[in-house]
């Protein structure tokens, strides 16, 4: 039941169903005679403790509100909008029609804590506080100090594709296409997509001051500088010494780049359901060192993030496993339920005393208030937060030096028991070395 990584995710870890976007992957081909220069920019869009001598600290009572990241309300961009393709007018009376709702959705991250309880140990509160206030401060640096994307070409909310068009007196067309009009899109070798036959669900004018400023983002974007997590985006020396500071004056530590495991025997069941499905013969090489078996994988997390055995039982199967130098992990696996069915389980341990932000990890669900918000008491002691709604839940703790969370999905309803069956399957005592 694992899925395929997609381009970010298999880069550092990045959950498939999380990205909200991945703004640096553009395609711009070759100015052909007085022709109009054209510009595409493909987004990956979403739609990319327990009782012993130190106490983990319950937040039941902030419920969803724990993981869901505030967003700002953002005034409309300015745009010069291409006119509505005109609609017939329709005759029938509405009046009586019932008005069509959406439901609220909200982003929620997989990686940090985004609201800290009143009740919970002040020494907690603090550490988590001063580790967003260092992010805060490394952002408005970056934002003051470094050339930044217009506006214009932020993301329309159900886009996949933008194509960006040059116009004959500087400006351009910012053309947005949703994920369903990929069929409408002709694409043929070693030419220019042809969008004659899609609708844009929203269209915009860049000036060609926007456009230059782009472009300087972008060559900024393509620099990489030292051995930083890719979520810091350092491309400069220059950065990396004003994060270095940053850090040092908040007493944090920073994260380097993580080490990226798989499992052998994981990838050996997919290839064979593969091979029976398609009648092939597909072998992927597993001699690398950073394949190992699903025991290795389960006491490589103990030896470099705990102090104690991480998983009471080896699950099924790993889609990946990936740690950090100081103690930040994750472990996205398979578990298996007493009648069969598997879930897919995405667990990430974020220590309070590293400078990292909220927004690496993350998904948006769908009517945020109606997920149910419960405690549950693991077999080690530790009072864990589980929200659950049909096919999907979340489980998250406070704990003295980390902040764990864990996302959990299915192909079928999820009961209370199934939930709080995975939740029994890990040792969050153990976290921390």
């Amino acid at each position: 039941m694992l899925t395929s990584m997609t381009l970010l995710r298999a880069m550092n870890g990045i959950h498939e169903e999380d990205v909200i976007m991945a703004g640096k992957l553009y395609y711009q081909p070759k100015k052909r005679g007085n022709a109009r220069k054209i510009i595409h920019l493909t987004l990956l869009a979403a739609v990319l403790v327990s009782l012993l001598s130190v106490a983990a600290y319950a937040s039941g009572f902030l419920g969803i509100h724990a993981i869901v990241i505030p967003e700002p309300t953002l005034e409309p961009v300015a745009a010069s909008a291409a006119p509505a393709p005109a609609q017939e007018a329709k005759t029938e009376d509405t009046s009586l029609a019932p008005a069509e709702t959406t439901p609220p959705t909200a982003l929620v991250s997989l990686t940090q804590p985004q609201a800290v309880p009143e009740e919970l140990d002040s020494a907690v509160r603090e550490k988590v506080e001063n580790a967003r206030a260092a992010w805060d401060e490394w952002q408005s640096w970056r934002k003051e100090n470094l050339p930044q994307m217009p506006e214009v070409f932020s993301p329309v909310e159900g886009a996949a594709i933008v194509n960006i068009v040059e116009n004959e007196d500087g400006s351009a067309t910012v053309s947005y296409y949703g994920k369903d009009q990929w069929e409408q899109i002709i694409f043929r070798e070693n030419e220019e997509p042809d969008y004659t036959n899609a609708t844009p669900i929203e269209v915009r004018t860049a000036t060609a001051e926007e456009l230059a400023q782009r472009e300087e983002w972008l060559k900024l974007a393509g620099l990489s500088y030292g051995d930083y997590d890719f979520n810091y985006d350092i491309h400069t020396a220059e950065e990396a010494a004003k994060l270095e500071e940053i850090a040092t004056n908040h007493g944090l530590r920073l994260r380097r780049a993580s080490t990226l495991l798989w499992s052998k025997e994981t990838v050996e069941e997919n290839d064979a359901a593969f091979n029976a499905a398609n009648g092939t013969n597909l072998h992927t090489d597993t001699s690398d060192a950073r394949f190992l078996t699903n025991r290795e994988l389960c006491d490589r997390v103990a030896e470099v993030a705990c102090h104690g055995t991480f998983f009471k039982e080896i699950p099924h199967g790993f889609d990946k496993v990936y740690y950090f130098n100081e103690g930040t992990f994750c472990v996205s696996y398979d578990q298996t339920l007493s009648d069969g069915r598997r879930v897919d389980c995405y667990g990430y341990n974020s220590m309070y005393a590293t400078l990292s932000s909220g927004h690496e990890v993350v998904t948006r669900i769908t009517d945020p208030d109606s997920y149910q918000a419960r405690t549950h008491t693991a077999p080690d002691g530790t009072e864990l937060t589980i929200l659950q709604k049909d096919k999907e839940a979340f489980l998250y703790v406070y704990l003295p030096d980390s902040f764990f969370e864990m996302h959990m999905q299915s192909e079928a309803p999820l009961s209370d028991a199934d939930v709080d069956a995975i939740a029994d399957n890990l040792n969050y005592s153990n976290i921390g070395r």
